[in-house]
């Protein structure tokens, strides 16, 4: 089923303009701050293949003239490796009941929030729920917990009990939306509007929106900033993903290939539009899911091994672990998030290698304040952010915004989209300066309804 994962142009637009807004109390690093790069140039004008890394359209800069929305690569059936892509543009979503007149009209004094999530086993997960959690109680509203561990029958009768016992508002921290959809409908019937936490739904669930994070974009901006750095060099690459079969893991690693794709043909002199590297970026990374490793001397790399760190330090420490055993001459290892990244460094270390030096680790996701120690420390090269403080509030701001201002939720896109930020040696302590004592905020998510 075809998804629009991403925003449309003008939500990321304002995107732009509230990340770069002078009066912000801590404004986050810019793109080019973070990638260490020069401001970027203007796309060219006819969107194809460039000559120029930094010519490379980013989300912000919206689509070229020329973009395919029927280009195979935005319409093939198998969409789980391209979760977080940047797609065309959402037709009106106004149509679909969401159970939001019902919503707006409750005592917004007395609200009570069913959160229904997978897993708080980790520390981002168990972040986000502390943050749904402080956030609504700042508003005097209450918030039930139901934790699913990863069954997605359970993560069904947690919301269904949800229902029975007629909260006012569920937040849904998906682990299947697919699945999730029908029992989401069953909600809305009962009057009870649902908004999702990362994971994105099929474009006619009745969810109100979801918050979410661009991580096809993420991987594929961490692959040219990879590649920049390895300019000219032999890369023996290990994957290091999250979970098998994941849309967030198999997205931010087939963009994470794409991305290094893209700039390895510039550098080559033969230059791939953009559609063209992420085709044959899924093709590699579909190789890597076959055998747990690709060949591809066209572009100079290998892929040597695949092993799913389970987005925890232990599993991304023992997945390094068994990589190099087999594997120790490896210069480039990819990571599923920040902890699992931190455990590859450890393995590293243990191995009597140099992380850093010997073997450059990178992730997507997460970037929590002791993986900046890592990377201040040279021991991670870069990571992806994904806030879960910017990500969570802004769900329980969405209703506060529909119960205590009026707010029309009745368009929003079915993703509303964090900005893609990069957090390197040279900005890390910008990053630092953010948020909390735990993690880095990213600028706000903007809530903009469809035009």
């Amino acid at each position: 089923m075809k998804k629009a994962i991403a925003l449309i142009i003008s939500l990321v637009l304002i995107f732009a303009l509230v990340a770069c807004n002078k009066d912000d109390p801590a404004p986050a690093p810019s793109q080019s701050a973070a990638t260490g790069d020069t401001a970027q140039e203007a796309p060219p004008a006819s969107g194809g293949a460039s000559t120029n890394v930094n010519d490379y359209w980013r989300p912000a800069d919206g689509p070229p003239a020329s973009y395919d929305a029927n280009h195979e690569v935005y319409t093939m059936s198998n969409r789980l490796p391209w979760t977080g892509i940047f797609a065309p543009p959402q037709a009106s979503r106004s149509h679909i009941e969401k159970a939001l007149s019902t919503f707006a009209a409750k005592d917004s004094g007395n609200i009570t929030i069913g959160y229904a999530t997978w897993t708080v086993g980790s520390p981002y997960f168990a972040y986000l729920e502390n943050t749904v959690r402080t956030t609504a109680e700042a508003l005097g509203w209450t918030v039930i917990t139901a934790v699913s561990d990863a069954d997605v029958g359970k993560q069904i009768a947690n919301i269904e009990n949800f229902i029975t016992m007629g909260v006012d508002l569920i937040i849904d921290q998906a682990h299947t939306p697919e699945a999730e959809a029908a029992v989401i409908q069953q909600a809305v019937d009962a009057g009870i509007p649902v908004i999702g936490l990362g994971m994105p739904y099929p474009d006619d669930t009745p969810v109100v929106t979801n918050a979410a994070a661009l991580f096809y974009e993420m991987g594929f901006e961490l692959g040219i900033l990879v590649a920049e750095h390895f300019r000219g060099e032999s890369v023996k690459l290990a994957l290091n993903p999250g979970m098998p079969s994941h849309a967030i893991s198999d997205g931010k690693t087939n963009g994470f290939i794409g991305g290094f794709v893209y700039a390895r043909a510039i550098q080559n002199g033969e230059p791939l539009s953009r559609e063209e590297a992420m085709l044959y970026g899924y093709n590699l990374h579909q190789e890597s899911i076959r055998s747990a490793k690709f060949s591809d001397p066209k572009y100079n790399w290998e892929c040597v091994a695949s092993i799913d760190g389970f987005w925890n330090k232990e599993g991304g420490q023992k997945a390094t672990e068994d990589i190099l055993t087999a594997n120790p001459d490896i210069n480039l290892l990819f990571a599923g998030n920040d902890e699992q990244a931190m455990g590859a460094a450890l393995a590293v270390q243990q191995a009597g290698l140099v992380p850093g030096d010997d073997i450059i680790i990178v992730g997507v996701g997460d970037c929590s304040k002791v993986a900046l120690d890592y990377i201040e420390n040279g021991e991670i090269f870069a990571i992806m952010l994904f806030s879960p403080i910017t990500s969570a509030k802004s769900t329980v701001d969405l209703a506060n915004m529909i119960i205590n201002e009026g707010f029309d939720a009745s368009n929003l896109p079915s993703d509303l989209s964090l900005g893609i930020d990069t957090a390197t040696k040279a900005n890390a302590g910008q990053w630092r300066a953010t948020g909390d004592e735990n993690y880095p905020a990213q600028a706000d998510q903007p809530i903009v309804p469809l035009s």
